[in-house]
């Protein structure tokens, strides 16, 4: 019987079957957008079409070569290089000049990328220069992410405060791990000792430390993502894989808000990176032990890091139980010079001593007065017993109950697009890149590894929140899940290239080429530090006076601690500007209600800031008579914050600390 249904599977075609099924998967899901406004829910069933028909399509010629592609002539190809160089070097003119990353810096961006991506695409074979369209894409990677943090005063994003003012500074003043005692991160340490040791080493702030450590650091992750895609497609689509992952909008959040996420995010190339080595090539103990000393120090270094790694080595050790059941073998011989016939790699030694690890490792780190284990199990338990649902989302946009609020304008929808567009080409092209992977002549033990890995790591950041469960943190996975997605996309553009047809696949890269590098360049994520859309995206960082006002706020109040206040006494602003004094320990802050009545706060001690008024501020919108309550990012005016009837204790001409005559 087993042999019936062994014989029967060898015959199958599983890419075509696994495209059929997506393409009637995706017209399966398209009625969910008359039912939720998520974008997700809206865009993911097209694109996931788009893609099964596109390899559908290529599948019926499936000539392997090229006939007349189209190329760029060879003066052509040899200025390119050139005018990017020029290009970046104005968006460091330009950056310098206004203080800031402004839309023309973007633009630049958005151009050099396109500019990139066309020489990457369209240079013909005796005009291709690895290396210098390899410098290209780091020039532009440093350019991105050092002028976004030279320009700004402050640090960029809202956990980086806690990790670098009370952390990080205790390590560095005590010389000692004594000073994160009680915190979660004692037992994942490596990236504050990091940043300490930078500052003692370089005789710098710790500013700068951090910086000049992991800032440096991160645009060269890109290094990994070429060397381990050079280990399953030709050089051009090593780079092209390369590219696309170094412009993803959350690759260059991590880039500029410095955190033990972008740390994490750094080991977990270069273990990608190892694995796509040992599963290629045949490797040694030395090899493989590289593999554990990087899983050790991830551990080391970020929670949420570590949980995406042990995917990435499950799904390894899923592959190599699916490949070792032998329903993938051919009798047809192996293309040379395409994958290895490597046997796959046994992964359940090194997951089993991670999982020993780290299960060591978070029962005794302390969170919320109890393990970080049993609290994170409780949390889990919690959400599926409270919360676990189909389409339960979590949009703060929608309305509450007594509370309506406005459709969104032209200028939220778009800016609700440029968050997403970049991911959706991606998607769309490590479709096709998933089917490729599941033609039998292509099969081996990596690519498996990255299908399972991107469908579960997908799971995680997209299907587990349609029911409800959001403690994974989904917000956190994006730029990991862009590695195997970058990599299986540019195994499927090689496939196209080969087999669809010229017109369409040429219309095809065109689209890439020149929307992806300006959306991702442009969309919320990666633009913390001044958002194109000033009033539908909140800006992460302070100017000069905001820190100011921080600091001479808590030199007149002496600091208190929240325990030594009444709860009428705490400071009340605009989020996120309300955690700046909280991380810092300048004085106990909470965001602002306004009333669902268009009256003014009614909060006793309250800070206004100009941004208030012409940016992105975060407050609650509060119904009091229904008890309900929501969240809510629009303008909001000085006479409704800080307002005549109250005095005002502090001032600097952008930031205004208001009270009660009597509180």
């Amino acid at each position: 019987m087993f042999g019936r249904i062994s014989g029967w599977f060898q015959q199958r075609r599983f890419d075509v079957d696994a495209a059929i099924i997506g393409f009637i998967l995706a017209l399966g899901l398209f009625p969910l957008r008359f039912f939720a406004s998520q974008i997700y829910i809206q865009t993911i069933p097209i694109v996931l079409g788009l893609g099964c028909g596109l390899y559908l399509l290529a599948i019926r010629n499936d000539r392997e070569s090229i006939d007349f592609f189209p190329s760029f002539s060879r003066p052509v190809a040899q200025v390119l290089p050139s005018i990017v160089f020029t290009t970046t070097a104005l968006m460091v003119g330009v950056a310098l000049y206004s203080g800031e990353r402004t839309l023309l810096f973007h633009v630049l961006a958005g151009m050099a990328g396109t500019l990139i991506l066309l020489q990457i695409l369209f240079t013909d074979d005796d005009d291709f220069l690895p290396a210098l369209l390899l410098v290209q894409v780091l020039v532009l990677a440093f350019v991105v992410r050092l002028m976004a943090v030279y320009t700004t005063p402050s640090y960029i994003g809202i956990d980086i405060w806690t990790h670098m003012t009370q952390l990080a500074q205790g390590v560095l003043d005590q010389h000692s791990l004594a000073a994160m005692q009680g915190n979660k991160h004692i037992a994942a340490p490596l990236y504050h000792l990091l940043v300490a040791a930078s500052a003692m080493l370089y005789d710098v702030s710790l500013r700068n430390a951090l910086y000049l450590s992991v800032g440096l650091a991160m645009p060269m992750i890109i290094l990994f993502v070429y060397a381990a895609a050079k280990l399953l497609v030709p050089t051009r689509w090593a780079i092209f894989a390369a590219m696309l992952y170094s412009i993803g909008d959350y690759v260059i959040e991590w880039g500029i808000h410095l955190i033990p996420t972008s740390h994490g995010l750094l080991f977990f190339a270069a273990i990608v990176y190892a694995l796509m080595r040992i599963m290629q090539l045949q490797y040694s103990g030395r090899d493989f032990g590289l593999l554990v000393f990087l899983s050790v120090a991830i551990i080391l270094t970020h929670q949420v890091s570590t949980f995406i790694m042990l995917v990435v080595l499950f799904s390894g050790l899923a592959a190599q139980f699916v490949l070792r059941l032998g329903l993938f073998h051919t009798k047809t011989a192996r293309k040379p010079n395409i994958f290895e016939n490597v046997e796959p790699v046994n992964l359940a030694g090194l997951l089993a001593f991670d999982i020993g690890l780290i299960t060591f490792m978070w029962s005794f780190t302390p969170y919320n007065g109890d393990s970080f284990l049993e609290t994170v199990l409780l949390y889990l338990s919690e959400t599926m017993q409270d919360s676990f649902g189909f389409m339960n989302l979590a949009n703060p946009g929608d309305s509450a109950e007594g509370i309506a609020l406005p459709p969104p304008t032209l200028a939220d929808m778009l800016a609700t697009y440029t968050e997403t567009v970049g991911f959706l080409i991606l998607f769309g092209l490590c479709t096709v890149g998933c089917l490729y992977v599941l033609r039998r002549n292509r099969i081996s033990h990596s690519t498996f590894t990255l299908l399972f890995a991107t469908v579960v790591m997908t799971g995680f950041t997209l299907g587990l929140p349609l029911f409800g469960i959001r403690n994974f943190i989904p917000q956190r996975w994006f730029a990991f899940l862009y590695l195997p997605m970058a990599i299986l996309a540019a195994l499927g553009v090689g496939y196209l290239v080969h087999n669809l047809n010229r017109n369409i696949v040429v219309a095809t890269l065109l689209v890439v080429a020149l929307i992806y590098p300006g959306i991702m360049m442009v969309s919320g994520h990666g633009t913390l530090d001044n958002p194109v859309f000033e009033q539908e995206q909140t800006r992460l960082t302070y100017t000069e006076q905001e820190m100011v006002a921080v600091s001479s706020i808590r030199t007149m109040t002496g600091s208190p601690d929240s325990s030594n206040i009444l709860p009428q006494q705490v400071l009340r602003t605009d989020h996120p500007y309300q955690t700046v004094f909280i991380r810092t320990g300048a004085y106990p802050a909470a965001a602002f209600n306004v009333s669902t009545n268009g009256g003014p706060t009614n909060h006793p001690l309250t800070v206004y800031r100009s941004y208030q008024t012409t940016g992105a501020p975060n407050y609650m919108l509060v119904n009091e008579s229904a008890n309900a309550s929501v969240p809510v990012t629009r303008p909001i005016s000085k006479q409704s914050v800080c307002r005549p009837s109250q005095s005002v204790l502090y001032t600097n001409g952008d930031v205004v600390m208001c009270a009660n005559r009597t509180i």
